[in-house]
């Protein structure tokens, strides 16, 4: 069962650093998910290794608990060994590869798209390792065609950016002092940061107007439905 912190919030700090030994890690902020005794939660994954995760997410199972944890083509099973509030720290059962969880698949093939894009691009930023992503074909010159599905790549492109502002936004704000100094500024970022998701949504919306009443900022929705 996964319990919901907010109703159950069981509290168990990580285990003293002598008796962490584990693989490197390389930080992350990937999509994925947990399964455990038939019940499912969204998660992100903040740190990989080839043995472990930290994970963050709204709700998980007892400390000790095995669950499997997904993302897109790759899962491995794994016990929860720790949890801090948001946060919690699993064992997988074997050993994993930190590139096929970087970008959701079993093998490299080809140029990757979406939302692997999206996470195998935010990998990069974050580690400073080289590109994952494979540079698009340089255009022809002179040929003008149309681009399908070019709303979808435009969502797309904004959902990489408003996720490497929300990374910026997560290092700054681990920095009391920064925190202290540009707080108003800090509320600006986020604020910026819901923006950017707001109108993604939006694009890739089957029924947009349905979108744009659903936009939970007041002055966003007012400026989207001004004449």
């Amino acid at each position: 069962m996964i319990h919901d912190r907010s109703i159950e919030e069981a509290v168990s700090p990580p285990p003293p650093a002598a008796l962490q030994a584990r693989a490197p890690r390389t930080n992350l902020f990937l999509s994925a998910s947990i399964e455990a005794d038939d019940a499912s939660a969204p998660v992100r994954i903040r740190n990989l290794s080839e043995t472990g995760a930290m994970i963050e997410g709204p709700a998980f199972p007892a400390i000790g608990s095995t669950l499997k944890l997904h993302r897109m083509e790759v899962d491995v099973d794994a016990r929860l060994v720790w949890q801090a509030g948001p946060r919690a720290g699993i064992h997988f059962a074997g050993t994993i590869t930190v590139a096929e969880w970087v970008s959701g698949k079993r093998a490299a093939s080809g140029p990757l798209f979406g939302q692997t894009r999206v996470d195998a691009i935010q990998a990069t930023i974050r580690t400073g390792t080289a590109p994952l992503v494979a540079p698009h074909p340089e255009p022809v010159p002179g040929a003008v065609a149309a681009i399908p599905d070019l709303e979808r790549h435009l969502a797309e492109e904004i959902a990489l950016v408003r996720r490497s502002l929300e990374d910026m936004g997560d290092v700054m704000t681990d920095d009391p002092i920064v925190v202290q100094r540009h707080h108003k500024l800090l509320q600006t970022f986020d604020l910026s940061c819901q923006v950017l998701d707001h109108i993604a949504r939006i694009l890739t919306a089957e029924d947009r107007g349905k979108a744009v009443a659903a936009v939970g900022m007041d002055e966003l929705r007012a400026r989207l439905t001004r004449g």
